[in-house]
């Protein structure tokens, strides 16, 4: 008897077409559910997608609340309809500038942005502030003021103001405009007025301890001078160096550098001489300050990357100078930056003093003395337990970052190599061995496209990898640099020797001629009587000898550079929320080009009925 199922198993070979469906009705746009279905009596050329798709975006409209309450078990709020959604970068860009207290923010910042950026009417403020945040409310989380920004963007786009407009939009949220965001900053802007603050604490005190007036002086220099520190850290200039192209000196060939100031608008040609030079008066001139170094010399076999390394050390250390509170104001650092010719001829012009900052200026002893916590010796060996583990870690960590960039590279230069062979492959194919091929044309065609996605990706790739090399990595070697900085600050004060009295008046006579006996300033001790030495090494007012005032001097200069040491902690919060954001930004960038190749890719044939 013949088999049933004989006509399959003995497939006619001379018409092999038969096996596949030729059928014209159907097309790649087709779901594949709706294909072939055998429990439906109707064609497949009488579905209509639009129909469909018609229908269930009624559903999904209509469904829209049962489904939020299924998944979060209550009606809408502040803090949970965005929930999941992917935040716009703009949003947080607006919480970074709020001034963020452990993912809160204070409900007067609300109001700040309100009143300050946004351009609502008042009726339209006291709603939005009415549908994120409570009347006893004195925090938002970071869910309640990415619904506080989509609603200022609604009002301002003229949408409906509520929580369902913001959850029908979560897909798609509207952007708050802002007009002068980038010189807001709400930190800035709630700091109370100093001298508010000096008047209020003055007369408080006057009316209370009339005995404290000492006390109440010092504390209203140290907020003084924290104020000029912050407004310091806002005003801070950045320098660029970069490499000319021509080497120049006869035998021995030197690369000039341009040294490019933003704050002082100039733009000089400098050696790494003229740094080393720099450099080593600078130590002379502040050997009691945190003084960054210099990348190493090297006499020969400098190629390409030992000669960037070293630009990019240069750059360090001259924004490390200028940004320092003392060294960034010295004369010679700014004639460094400056002056247009040779920094050999201003020195011919201008000899510079190598004597130390103690010597050359005059220092209220009396008022720094009391500026010196009693627990200074103790919080320099707290931190100098500590010093060395924090080098080796920062260490350890821009080894890891840059091999994470190497590895990104590497991938890059990957996707590049796959870009090459896909093109190959697509020129071998391109010409089909089936006559009238449509498929295959198809196939070759979304060839190019992925070729030309996986090079533009990995375009993406090394350039991030280069970006995050001259941001996060050159800010952990900043840090680290701080902290070596500050090592052999301590290293320079146990290598230093006590210097005589006797000595220090003749150095301090060179710069006060007319206020200590004019002979002093000479070299020669005969032409000085013991009366003029006593006379100009003690000060009648403090009691002290200048050798005790040099030492009062130096515990200042230290508590001043823990300060600043302390300080530069918001210079590493401020990189990893700069790398944090640059992440976020990548990744979006990336999501994006894989989603439009997933759209060019979705048109290239992937059913047998398509290759005849």
């Amino acid at each position: 008897m013949q088999n049933n199922f004989e006509h399959i198993l003995s497939p006619d070979f001379n018409d092999p077409l038969q096996y596949f469906d030729t059928s014209p009705s159907l097309s790649r746009t087709t779901p594949p559910i709706y294909a072939d279905d055998p429990w439906t009596s109707s064609t497949p050329s009488s579905y209509n997608p639009s129909r469909e798709i018609s229908h269930n975006n009624n559903y999904f409209t209509q469904h829209d609340d049962k489904q939020h309450k299924d998944t979060f078990g209550s009606e809408l709020t502040a803090s949970n309809v965005l929930l999941g959604v992917d935040i716009p970068e703009i949003y947080s860009e607006i919480y970074c500038r709020s001034d963020p207290h452990n993912e809160k923010i204070d409900v007067k910042s609300l109001d700040i942005i309100l009143d300050q950026l946004s351009g609502l009417p008042i009726h339209t403020r006291q709603e939005v502030i009415r549908l994120v945040t409570s009347p006893e409310a004195e925090y938002v989380t970071r869910n309640e003021f990415n619904s506080f920004l989509a609603l200022i963007a609604c009002g301002q786009k003229n949408l409906e103001l509520s929580l369902e407009t913001i959850y029908q939009h979560r897909n798609d949220l509207p952007i708050p405009t802002f007009g002068n965001l980038e010189s807001f900053n709400l930190r800035e802007t709630k700091q109370p007025n100093p001298a508010a603050t000096t008047t209020t604490t003055i007369d408080i005190k006057s009316t209370h301890y009339t005995d404290s007036s000492s006390s109440t002086t010092t504390a209203v220099h140290q907020q003084e001078e924290q104020e000029a520190m912050n407004q310091w850290f806002r005003d801070l200039d950045h320098i660029t160096v970069s490499r000319t192209l021509e080497k120049e000196g006869f035998l021995f060939k030197h690369i000039n550098y341009e040294v490019e100031s933003e704050k002082l608008g100039s733009k000089v040609l400098r050696r790494f001489s003229d740094f080393y030079w720099i450099w080593e008066v600078l130590l002379k001139r502040y050997p009691f300050r945190i003084l960054p170094n210099l990348p190493p010399k090297k006499l020969g076999g400098r190629d390409d990357v030992f000669e960037e390394r070293r630009r990019k050390g240069l750059v360090r250390f001259i924004n490390a100078v200028v940004r320092h509170p003392i060294l960034g104001k010295d004369d010679l650092v700014i004639a460094f930056l400056s002056h247009p010719s040779e920094i050999n001829s201003w020195k011919r012009a201008n000899s510079p003093s190598l004597d130390e900052e103690f010597v050359r200026k005059s220092h209220n002893i009396a008022y720094l003395e009391r500026l010196v916590p009693l627990d200074l010796d103790d919080r320099i060996n707290r931190i100098k337990k500590r010093l060395s583990a924090s080098i080796q870690q920062y260490e350890h960590m821009c080894f890891i970052m840059n091999q994470m960039n190497r590895l990104k590279k590497a991938l890059g230069t990957d996707y590049i190599r796959y870009s090459v062979t896909l093109n190959s492959v697509s020129e071998v194919e391109k010409n089909c061995w089936v006559p009238e091929c449509q498929g295959c044309s198809q196939v070759v065609a979304g060839y190019g496209c992925i070729a030309k996605s996986m090079h533009q990706a990995g375009v993406i790739l090394t350039k991030q990898a280069i970006a995050t090399g001259d941001s996060i990595v050159e800010s952990l070697k900043r840090q680290r640099d701080l902290l070596e900085s500050f090592r052999e600050l301590l290293d320079r004060r146990e290598r230093m020797s006590p210097v005589p009295s006797d000595v220090l008046a003749r150095q301090v006579a060179r710069y006060k001629k007319g206020k200590i006996q004019p002979s002093l300033a000479h070299d020669d001790d005969h032409t000085n009587t013991p009366e003029q030495i006593h006379q100009a090494t003690w000060d009648e007012a403090t009691g002290l000898t200048l050798s005790q005032q040099r030492d009062i001097f130096i515990k200042y200069c230290f508590i001043a550079e823990l300060s600043y040491l302390h300080k530069q902690q918001a210079s590493v919060s401020l990189m990893y929320n700069t790398y944090v954001r640059d992440e976020v930004r990548y990744a979006r960038q990336w999501s994006e080009h894989w989603k439009n190749l997933e759209a060019l890719a979705s048109e290239m044939p992937n059913t047998p009925h398509e290759f005849l």
